[in-house]
């Protein structure tokens, strides 16, 4: 949600970027690059706390510990470096999973993507020359000053367990006002430059143009959130849950300039009495209480001076806490075939295909598809099947493969992830999606990178045809 906020400011006002400096080392202990799954601190009875990622845009801490054993969107990739400012806080540098990468598979990408058409923008309005030279005093006195990556700080559970808070700044609005002052209203530059920036900002916005005449850095971020709201509505991230948190929390002063969120599980009420905060009277002050009912995502603010309804982070505690479980032999992910997906040799068979690799660790055997056989005399065709891996193997990222076991129990079946999401191309013509999706649009690449649009008539999934007392499973056509 912030990331997405900070691309819209981006292309909003022209300024954006990421900030870059060099202090003291950091003296956090970082997290070991690798997977993880990510835990809500606050515990709930249903045990929905593990983050699931469930689409391009969608995630929730809905998952259960037994249901996240064998849901591949619970394994997240996480990296981490020491922040070059403050010693306490780490910078987020990947968190991935099933080929959503947040970080370089959409924040980077539009930082560099705006960035360029910033300057472009700059040129064509102000000429390159005056037009190089105010892309880089926005990079000194606008973008410097914004702090736009995804932090997490240590932090231990009321119950003594080492967690992290994840969190993000929604940038100030003040280093632009100073900007528009020395260069607009103050002309820094000369009436001509002044002018045609005034009149570019009064294009965007009339609401825009008069904030930032009346050096209000508050009205400013109002108009920015209603340019902000048209921008999201045109974009893929419309519709999504994240952005109805988004919307619902516009206009309220839920969402300030130059304010630090923290993702959270649940929710925070507003309890208004017509009195301000007073922690020893809450059933007659207002106040926030925290509403844990749904394991949804939602943020709070590290706002300490709220007098009405005093502060949001310590009301919900340990809900705003996130434990990094390492997936290992103990935390392990594993794989469950069908009971009814049993072969006429006694093995239990299922299909796989997630974005990392993966070191088999149980008894099992892993199965590409080469190609098919002719039709033979009894009208069958048989897949040209390849054994891949089995125990201790390691199976490339991004391969769809026919898993073989010996048992249903997912203990049993343990896939261990490692290494990088790097894609190797392969003979394998099997092909897989990392999520639920229709068939009608879908496109699909094989081992060899080939694309392939997906139909009801060239699609065969792997199943059972329980009338088939010969050959039973195989690639069936879908209906």
């Amino acid at each position: 949600m912030v990331k997405h906020l900070h691309s819209v400011l981006t292309l909003v006002l022209g300024f954006f970027s990421v900030a870059a400096s060099a202090q003291a080392p950091a003296t956090v202990t970082k997290p070991d690059d690798g997977y993880y799954r990510i835990v809500n601190a606050r515990q709930r009875t249903d045990g929905k706390q593990y983050v699931y990622v469930t689409g391009k845009i969608a995630a929730q801490p809905n998952a259960t510990k037994a249901e996240a054993m064998t849901l591949p969107g619970t394994v997240i990739h996480l990296k981490t470096e020491n922040n070059s400012k403050n010693p306490n806080w780490l910078d987020v540098t990947k968190l991935r999973s099933q080929g959503v990468d947040v970080i370089n598979g959409y924040l980077n990408p539009a930082i560099a993507q705006v960035n360029e058409a910033l300057k472009n923008r700059l040129k064509a309005q102000l000429g390159t020359f005056v037009g190089t030279a105010a892309y880089y005093g926005i990079n000194a006195e606008v973008i410097g000053k914004w702090d736009l990556k995804m932090h997490m700080q240590p932090v231990t559970t009321p119950d003594g367990r080492s967690a992290y808070y994840a969190f993000a700044t929604v940038p100030s609005m003040q280093p632009v006002v100073d900007f528009y002052d020395e260069f607009a209203i103050r002309a820094k530059f000369g009436a001509g430059i002044a002018g045609q920036i005034k009149a570019a900002v009064r294009g965007l916005s009339n609401d825009l143009y008069l904030a930032l005449e009346a050096k209000n850095p508050d009205k400013v971020w109002d108009a920015v959130q209603v340019l902000a709201l048209a921008k999201i509505a045109t974009t893929e991230y419309n519709n999504t849950e994240i952005m109805d948190v988004v919307r619902r929390y516009f206009g309220v002063d839920r969402i300030n300039q130059g304010r630090t969120y923290y993702l959270m599980s649940g929710a925070l009420k507003k309890i208004e009495k017509g009195r301000a905060y007073n922690p020893s009277d809450l059933a007659n002050t207002s106040h926030n209480e925290y509403d844990g009912a749904l394991p949804k995502f939602d943020f709070v603010n590290n706002n300490t001076t709220d007098q009405w309804f005093g502060a949001e982070l310590p009301v919900v505690k340990d809900a705003a806490m996130w434990i990094l479980e390492k997936v290992d032999d103990t935390n392990y992910f594993g794989v469950k075939p069908s009971t009814n997906m049993r072969g006429r040799d006694g093995k239990y068979y299922t299909t796989l295909y997630v974005d990392f690799p993966f070191q088999i660790k149980g008894d099992v055997k892993a199965y590409t598809i080469e190609g098919v056989e002719a039709k033979n005399a009894d009208g069958y065709y048989f897949a040209k099947v390849k054994k891949l891996a089995q125990q201790g193997d390691v199976v490339p990222a991004q391969t769809a493969v026919v898993l073989e076991c010996n048992s249903t129990n997912p203990a049993d079946n343990q896939l261990l992830p490692q290494g990088d999401e790097k894609f190797n191309p392969s003979d394998n013509r099997l092909c897989g999606t990392f999520f639920g999706e229709a068939i009608n649009g879908l496109t699909v690449k094989d081992g060899t990178g080939a694309e392939h649009n997906v139909t009801r008539d060239n699609i065969r999934a792997f199943n059972i045809n329980t009338a088939d007392s010969r050959n039973p499973i195989g690639f069936i056509g879908v209906r």
